[in-house]
């Protein structure tokens, strides 16, 4: 009896899965920022920062035994999605961390200033002002969550083979931005405009220093139904993660998976992209040169992850092939050549 391939059998895909291990490193480095700005943070921060992350640990450790008990794809896609909704935590949570450091947004609005001699995130919403537009780029700005859970969707229906890598590839570009959100602290447009001393339409942009630290108040402003969606995910948000723009970033590496995936289904998503990346602007969540640092850093980040995939650590599960699908025994597909 081949022991190897009996334990594959038996246990299939054993041990944390590559997005799994991806969360345990970040959960790690920002323990270890914890652990650094410590004086500095409060008690209540401490505590929602430790205690967020044992529950996670937890509920993945649950995750992974239930998968144990019932190696199916539907156990092994669970896992996976549950981190990847997990991205709706770990990006707020950056700035218990970035607030730490003194906010950057003077030095990009200034090279905005000096490449193009205005503000272009205030150009752009004042050149086109008024209701239909607002909304029309904050469906953009929106369907960014869409895409999201589109792909995820996408890769569980139609390309089960394919599910694996292409969460690990997102996940792994993600936290990739985060990393560099840690270190790098920048507010955007939409927060640093109203800081205390900034004149954007005369071009003055003092340091603000630990501003933000304290003020994370963001204006109310919507006209519709789309305005207002994004109104109220903008309510949770915190002023960070500027530089470079996660949103136009990641959304550019899903929209390449996509179009590896089906090219139909790129098509289809190609122009909510477009206006995505315009809508970051119009609404002032990133400035001009976000964007273009977010397509810069899209390429290399998608080169990283995949990389990153074929590596030893983070390798494809063993025994995917053979593991049972929602109950029932997957078939594997024989491609039969056809002999003149």
């Amino acid at each position: 009896m081949d022991i190897k391939n009996y334990f594959k059998e038996q246990y299939p895909m054993p041990g944390l899965l590559g997005v799994e291990k991806l969360a345990a490193i970040y959960m790690a480095l920002t323990l270890t920022l914890t652990a650094i700005y410590y004086g500095d943070m409060d008690g209540s921060t401490l505590i929602t920062i430790v205690g967020g992350r044992a529950v996670i640990a937890l509920i993945t450790l649950i995750l992974f035994i239930l998968y144990q008990r019932r190696p199916c794809h539907a156990t092994y896609q669970l896992r996976v999605v549950f981190q990847v909704a997990l991205l709706a935590y770990w990006y707020p949570d950056i700035y218990h961390f970035a607030s730490m450091l003194p906010n950057q947004d003077h030095l990009l609005a200034t090279v905005e200033q000096t490449l193009f001699g205005c503000q272009p995130a205030l150009v752009f919403s004042q050149a086109l002002s008024g209701a239909f537009w607002r909304e029309l780029f904050c469906l953009g700005y929106f369907s960014y969550f869409v895409i999201i859970v589109a792909v995820v969707l996408l890769v569980i229906l139609k390309r089960p083979r394919r599910f694996d890598s292409v969460t690990f590839v997102v996940m792994c570009t993600f936290f990739l931005y985060y990393v560099v959100f840690l270190f790098f602290n920048t507010a955007g447009p939409q927060f640093y405009f109203h800081a205390p001393g900034v004149d954007a339409a005369n071009g003055v942009f003092p340091f603000v220093d630990d501003w933000f630290r304290t003020h994370t108040e963001l204006s109310a402003n919507y006209s519709g139904p789309f305005s207002y969606l994004v109104y109220l995910l903008h309510g949770s948000e915190t002023p960070i993660a500027a530089f470079p723009s996660s949103h136009v970033g990641a959304s550019t590496v899903i929209l390449l998976l996509t179009f590896r995936l089906k090219k139909n289904w790129g098509y289809i998503m190609l122009p909510f992209y477009v206006l995505l990346c315009l809508s970051t602007v119009y609404i002032g969540a990133h400035y001009a040169i976000d964007v273009f640092a977010g397509w810069i850093s899209a390429l290399i980040f998608l080169f990283i992850s995949r990389k990153l995939y074929k590596s030893k650590l983070f390798h494809r599960p063993d025994g995917f092939d053979n593991l049972h699908r929602f109950g029932h025994h997957h078939r594997r597909h024989h491609h039969h050549r056809h002999h003149r």
